[in-house]
């Protein structure tokens, strides 16, 4: 049996284990560094490839991952929701 659509609730975990990680790009030629936990790591990344290119135009995203789950709402007294 399945429960009403309007008796459902979908929640986001995000992963502890993964925390925050941070991505920076290159705008100009569109490589980018392995996503790390440091912000640092980041941006040194830039500051190399422009050492390394000339290139001076980057983008620097934060990134959190995570699943959903379905959280079932406690009816009152074993009756659905009206």
């Amino acid at each position: 049996m399945t429960m009403p659509e309007s008796s459902q609730q979908w929640a986001l975990q995000l992963d502890p284990e993964l925390g925050l990680r941070h991505v920076a790009k290159c705008i100009i030629c569109g490589d980018f560094c392995v996503d790390t936990s440091s912000a640092d790591e980041a941006q040194d990344w830039c500051r190399q490839h422009a050492r390394d290119t000339g290139d001076d135009y980057f983008e620097l995203t934060g990134i959190q991952y995570g699943t959903t789950v379905l959280v079932k709402h406690p009816s009152v007294h074993d009756t659905p929701p009206t």
